[in-house]
């Protein structure tokens, strides 16, 4: 009986990760279906490196929030623990 109870388990865990697995890959197709044509409107060089937003104008620019994205994981790793709990 246990061992039938682990393998229903485990098919139920596979069956998640697989799941999972396909929504991110779904998003990110998504993503760069969409994104695509759109930074090879504006250019690459535009997109990442600009440094203002405003799509009522047409501007597209991520730098500000890359580098606030690295800002707040260096925080982060910096400020939590390094040891697990015990």
């Amino acid at each position: 009986m246990k061992n039938v109870k682990e393998n229903i388990m485990r098919f139920v865990f596979i069956l998640a990760a697989c799941v999972s697995i396909a929504a991110v890959a779904l998003i990110c197709i998504f993503l760069f279906a969409n994104g695509i044509p759109a930074i090879a409107k504006i250019g690459p060089l535009k997109f990442l490196g600009g440094t203002t937003w405003n799509p009522n104008q047409e501007i597209f620019g991520i730098f500000p929030m890359i580098i606030g994205s690295i800002y707040a994981v260096s925080y982060t790793h910096l400020t939590l623990p390094t040891t697990p709990y015990v």
